[in-house]
């Protein structure tokens, strides 16, 4: 119950932000933060897409394995198993979708039609497909039994999404959607605290969700939600028309540095 009154209340809070975004209407004055490439952007974004999908028309790539002993679960870890909270789950169903929905939204509201809009949804999109990108092929690769087939429900145990728990898709979803719009709204407005607000509640109110729906362990929230974050980071500043990403790598005398400015 605690799970979906969080979620409930994130959602508030992805709506407050779109409303507020949508306040001071820019227009044809916006200025055009990114600069994309069609002949770039287009085929990554279309081969991530691709990529993402891939595993979904071979299912075959995951063979079951379960039953399976939970004391081979860290123990960070295992207190997961046994959870199964229905509600929580289409609680992180719904604030994922918002999530991808409300800051496109809010910024067509804001910007109206132009290139500005434009470009902001290109790199939206384009986060959102590298990220998926990301996860679905990580899942395929570990192949992570979820908390309920630990727990031996029989169509979790004999199915190929049971063996598909590392690391969070829905987390990290939601991290990389509200993180690309919070940078966007940084870089034309200057710093706001409430995108911030909202990235932060709406990944850490999914991650607790997906952990009490039984969908994922702690660690799998944990590594959806920074992965989240370094695309939904990444990907913008890699297309910003001044500037570059917020951090570097320097020499540093016994070694590496990183320097950032955020």
């Amino acid at each position: 119950m605690a799970a979906t009154k969080a979620g409930a209340a994130v959602r508030a809070v992805l709506v407050l932000a779109a409303g507020v975004a949508a306040v001071p209407a820019a227009g044809a004055d916006a200025p055009d933060l990114y600069r994309l490439d069609p002949a770039v952007d287009l085929p990554v974004t279309l081969a991530a897409l691709t990529v993402a999908g891939l595993p979904y028309a071979l299912p075959g790539l995951i063979t079951p394995r379960c039953p399976c002993d939970p004391a081979e679960v860290n123990r960070l870890d295992r207190f997961a198993i046994g959870h199964h909270d229905e509600r929580a789950a289409v609680a992180s169903d719904v604030t994922a979708g918002l999530a991808m929905v409300l800051p496109p939204a809010a910024d067509a509201l804001r910007l109206g039609l132009g290139p500005a809009l434009r470009d902001d949804l290109g790199v939206f999109v384009e986060t959102l497909s590298v990220n998926a990108a990301l996860v679905e092929n990580t899942k395929y690769l570990t192949r992570r039994p979820l908390p309920l087939t630990y727990e031996g429900r029989p169509d979790y145990v004999g199915s190929a999404r049971g063996y598909r728990s590392f690391y969070s898709g829905h987390t990290s979803t939601v991290a990389a959607a509200l993180t690309a719009a919070a940078w966007t709204v940084r870089r034309r407005d200057g710093e706001r605290v409430w995108p911030w607000i909202a990235a932060a509640l709406a990944t850490a109110s999914v991650a607790v969700e997906r952990v009490a729906a039984g969908r994922h362990f702690p660690t799998d929230v944990g590594v959806g939600a920074a992965a989240g974050f370094a695309v939904g980071t990444a990907v913008p500043w890699l297309h910003l028309r001044r500037g570059g990403l917020p951090f570097a790598v320097l020499p540093a005398r016994d070694g590496l540095a990183v320097a950032g400015r955020f």
